[in-house]
């Protein structure tokens, strides 16, 4: 295949690009079923002070855990610096280039703009493994319903999956959400394919 898919999710400590940090990413790589894998990293904030409780009571991510004050949270929690050579050198496993790479999620140019931001704060914006092109189940559901004339109440994740009878476990964890964006986007592609048939 002369492309890759990457299905992502992220989980901040907060909404702000670039006051705020990613502190877990999960990617679930598409393709033949030898290739396909999904692999979750959690990191250590890079900006610490600039936390959102809030966001914190939405994703489950614990304040102790995230400062290493626990052993839990040091075992779990990476440097950013370290884990994004883990991350390049996973996806290099493609044998792609990064121009090569899309991203597919929910909402997803919120994850790509964090990740091109963690990147940068970390001095690697030169070696970002994921090009520009990007495919959002949001959208593409809103697109089949643009076409049909009839809208839905809401275009979450939580409604689109209970559209399409998909279960996710634990909600707001990335590497669940990603399972759940993956199989949307299975049934949406699958649900497109019919069209094209004559």
């Amino acid at each position: 295949m002369n492309y890759s898919f990457y299905v992502t999710d992220i989980e901040t400590t907060g909404l702000n690009s670039h006051l705020h940090d990613v502190i877990e990413l999960s990617m679930y790589r598409l393709g033949e079923e030898a290739d396909r894998a999904q692999k979750t990293w959690c990191f250590k904030p890079l900006t610490p002070e600039t936390i959102d409780p809030g966001a914190l009571r939405v994703n489950g991510h614990k304040l102790d855990d995230l400062l290493w004050k626990t052993k839990e949270g040091r075992e779990r929690y990476i440097d950013p610096n370290i884990a994004l050579v883990d991350i390049e050198n996973w996806m290099a496993g493609d044998g792609l280039p990064a121009e090569k790479r899309f991203l597919i999620g929910q909402n997803v140019a919120f994850d790509k703009e964090r990740l091109e931001v963690l990147w940068t704060k970390c001095n690697s914006k030169d070696s970002f493994p994921i090009g520009r092109r990007v495919m959002d189940t949001m959208v593409l559901e809103l697109f089949f319903d643009f076409c049909k004339g009839e809208f839905a109440e809401g275009y979450s994740l939580a409604n689109i999956i209970k559209k399409y009878g998909v279960k996710n476990d634990k909600a707001h964890s990335a590497a669940s959400d990603v399972r759940a964006t993956k199989e949307v986007f299975e049934k949406q592609v699958a649900f497109f394919k019919t069209l094209l048939v004559k």
